[in-house]
């Protein structure tokens, strides 16, 4: 298979656009901006002879009239009737957008849904002879989309999370023929999928597949591991290969199937005209390297097309594929890898990013994904949503267990089909250990959700053999559920089960179905700002200690209140799961904070705070508290920043020490004078002082002797700007800009304007993790927030990007 990569140099507009006709009077004629603009009539649509005839006969020799007037042809649009701008996939149009006081748009992100257009003129180097297919592939379109090709309207797509696929096979125009052009409408104003920020229009990548007639179907080939021997010592592994011939002449082929050292032959297999045969092989490995989050190991599926004698063999198609050995099982105790009790320590995510939306690319992905892992993490919930081929190859590789998530709970004729394509996309994965059917569905336990579901999962189970399926489902607190409801999953997913707001109804399911496979498909909202250690509704700000502000209560709580401080703190998370380990593990909700669904605040709050991470993946404190908690490496993490104008003090002026570590002792020290050595907390240790400017540390201990520290120091004025590398991709770099004292300290407390420049690359985006920043996006200019602002660069070439940062008032200090 070809992939011709079309991602480079769409025409994008948001001008009213008149929308092109879908249904037409003669082939390939809807004309205007669905097919190429000349003034020359004839290059718009290729007529034949008979057709020029006929056309001069209706119009007293006018082709150009008679195609008006037999098929409503549109030939009056020209290339200037409409502004364009020239833009890269992926591409999320509502990031750069203003926000909007709006209360109904207050969860999805404040920005007005809108029609996008984007436009591609392309040429295709292919001879028409050489008898290929050509598959159009859209990775993701947020909003309901509208595709015409060469004057032909193609259909309608509704889901942003799914992908789409179209066989152009014979409407595209190929070598000598012209160019082809694309027109894709994007409408959000039909509503919006997620309670959360969705983006807008070409979000994901968008390429051209070109396959033999006689081809290999990639995304349905799987290998399975069928069984795993209780020592892991041998695995038995099930496989599927399918063949599809588009030819119309009945074929003869082989196929030459490896996996690890093992190779299996089929020798003149017959396929009939127009059809397909599935291959089913099975193999036997002794002694397999299993995959896990600790050792992602991976194999590859090697298949080789051939047609001919064994004398005279010619290659057809090949293909490769990742797939890992790996076991996945749950019951009344909890979760199973490989055959052994398995502690999942994973967050739920959504797939927005500082400054470009839900354009993420696949460098943006692993960032997010080597924070996650840096945690100590080792399970990701793809909320609420389907996977990306990224997002899932990805965690293939780096080790993170994946719950894929079905979007909704309805089995509509386009949502199965939606589902079937997905599954069959990503049930190879080496990561995918979880189906989730739905989330929090208000229908759930009821007969027509029963209905809906027992379709759904027949479905996945019809089509992938391993994997566990789950419904996230919000308790009531009588634990009142349907029993043969949730009898069609696998697993009952509970979210927020520690939760006070939640009440008894997890015990009591437990009491009443002691058998009952439990898991926490979702834990914490815990409410923090990062760098702040005070409540302040006016800026839309929670304290990282404890926020006084609840999930679902107005104002100002007292401590103790229902959800003062989110659904539930990340001890009471921890604490939970100790004494409840057949739940599984824990699945945080979230690992970054995301745009939309600003609580504990409405307007002019425009994104959450419940992230372990900002927007921009700069940590927050609760990041080491879970490090702490995960890892096995010496952690001392130390919070608040030692500037007296961002803390919170008691009535005796004194203010508080935390420090998160999971050393033996920690001992807390303030300007070199000690404030006594304690013995590691359960989850904390704390320390409560008068302020005094200077430098506040803290170290851990091992067997006596010191093994990690950490530190803050009161920061003078802001007078200049680092840069640091956090992460360089194939394509995109991000770059933390920090101010800085004169002595090189950083100035938390600091929001200054700065300016960025680049060389040998381009800001795609700036940001800085406000929670309630509404200044216009732009590329020149963002204000620091708690002292740092984040570029993101696209890399162009191969010589290192530089980044400079300035502002008026200070002096730079390159990275």
């Amino acid at each position: 298979m070809e992939k011709i990569n079309l991602n480079q140099d769409w025409q994008f507009s948001l001008e009213t656009i008149p929308t092109p006709l879908k249904i037409a009077k003669k082939a390939g004629a809807i004309g205007g901006l669905t097919q190429r603009i000349r003034e020359d009539f004839t290059e718009r649509l290729e007529i034949g002879a008979g057709g020029q005839h006929f056309l001069n006969l209706i119009s007293q020799g006018q082709p150009a009239v008679g195609i008006q007037h037999l098929a409503g042809m549109d030939l009056t649009t020209k290339e200037t009737d409409f502004h364009w701008q020239t833009v890269n996939v992926p591409h999320d149009w509502l990031a750069d957008q203003p926000f909007v006081n709006r209360p109904e748009l207050l969860m999805s992100g404040s920005k007005e849904p809108g029609i996008g257009y984007y436009r591609k003129c392309f040429s295709l180097e292919l001879e028409a002879e050489k008898k290929q297919q050509v598959t159009l592939r859209f990775e993701g379109i947020m909003g309901i989309a509208n595709l015409w090709l060469n004057g032909i309207f193609l259909g309608e797509h509704f889901s942003g999370y799914s992908e789409w696929e179209l066989d152009v096979t014979e409407l595209i125009h190929y070598a000598g023929e012209g160019e082809n052009v694309l027109l894709l409408q994007v409408d959000t104003t039909q509503g919006a999928e997620g309670w959360w920020y969705d983006g807008a229009g070409l979000y994901r990548s968008v390429s051209l597949l070109l396959t033999p007639k006689l081809t290999l179907d990639h995304d349905f080939a799987y290998v399975y591991t069928k069984e795993l021997t209780a020592d892991g010592a041998v695995a038995r592994l099930g496989s599927e290969i399918k063949v599809v011939n588009h030819l119309e002449q009945e074929q003869h082929f082989s196929l030459d199937i490896q996996v690890a050292d093992q190779t299996q032959r089929f020798i003149d297999v017959k396929v009939a005209p127009l059809g397909e045969c599935i291959l089913t092989p099975t193999f036997t490995l002794h002694d397999p390297q299993l995959w896990s989050p600790e050792k992602p190991s991976l194999y590859q599926l090697e298949v080789i097309l051939s047609q001919g004698t064994t004398d005279q063999k010619k290659l057809v198609e090949s293909l490769t594929k990742s797939f890992g050995i790996r076991t996945f099982a749950y019951d009344e105790t909890g979760f199973y890898l490989n055959g052994a009790p398995y502690e999942l320590k994973g967050v739920c995510e959504h797939q927005d990013f500082a400054g470009v939306g839900t354009a993420l690319t696949r460098d943006i992905v692993a960032f997010k994904l080597e924070k996650i892992k840096a945690m100590g993490a080792n399970a990701y919930r793809s909320a609420h949503h389907f996977a990306s081929r990224d997002l899932l190859e990805l965690c293939d590789e780096m080790g993170i267990l994946v719950m894929n998530e079905n979007r909704l709970l309805e089995s509509s004729p386009w949502r199965l089909n939606d589902l079937k394509d997905m599954v069959l996309k990503s049930r190879m994965n080496a990561s995918l250990a979880f189906w989730s059917i739905a989330n929090e569905e208000v229908i759930g336990n009821t007969l027509f959700a029963q209905r809906m579901a027992t379709r759904l999962c027949n479905l996945v189970r019809s089509l992938d053999y391993e994997h566990l399926l789950v419904s996230a489902e919000l308790l009531n607190p009588d634990g009142i559920i349907d029993e043969e409801y949730i009898k069609i999953f696998d697993v009952l997913g509970v979210n927020y089960p520690e939760a006070g707001v939640m009440g008894a109804g997890l015990a009591k399911i437990k009491a009443h179905q002691p058998q009952q496979p439990l898991m926490c498909t979702e834990n914490a909202s815990y409410f923090s700002t990062r760098g702040i250690y005070r409540d302040n509704a006016a800026l839309c700000q929670t304290n990282n200690f404890g926020s006084l502000y609840s999930m679902v209560l107005p104002g100002k709580r007292q401590p103790g209140d229902p959800g003062v401080g989110g659904t539930a703190h990340p001890e009471e998370v921890m604490d939970f799961y100790a004494s409840h380990p057949f739940m599984g593990g824990v699945l945080l909700w979230t690992a970054f904070d995301y745009a939309g669904e600003p609580s504990p605040f409405a307007w002019p709050a425009i994104s959450s705070q419940f992230g372990i991470l900002d927007r921009c993946g700069f940590e927050k404190d609760y990041f080491y508290y879970y490090q702490a908690k995960w890892r096995k490496d010496p952690v001392v993490h130390l919070m608040p920043h030692w500037n007296q104008a961002g803390l919170t003090f008691d009535d005796a002026n004194q203010t508080e020490i935390r420090v998160f570590s999971n050393c033996e002792e920690v001992e807390a020290f303030l300007n070199g004078r000690s404030l006594g050595r304690q013995k590691c907390g359960p989850h904390s240790n704390h320390w409560w002082t008068a302020f005094e400017a200077g430098e506040l540390l803290v170290k851990g201990y091992q067997n006596g002797s010191e093994v990690a520290r950490d530190y803050a120091v009161t920061g003078g004025d802001a007078v200049a700007v680092t840069t640091e590398v956090l992460f360089s991709g194939d394509q995109i770099e991000l770059i933390a800009c920090q101010t800085v004292d004169a002595k090189g300290q950083p100035t938390p407390l600091a929001a200054e304007e700065i300016t960025v420049s680049v060389s040998n690359g381009r800001v795609l985006a700036l940001a800085n993790g406000n929670p309630a920043d509404h200044e216009q996006q732009n590329s020149e200019t963002i204000r620091t927030f708690s002292g740092k602002a984040l570029v993101v660069v696209e890399k162009h070439g191969s010589q290192p990007t530089k980044v400079t940062a300035t502002c008026s008032r200070l002096a730079v200090t390159p990275a």
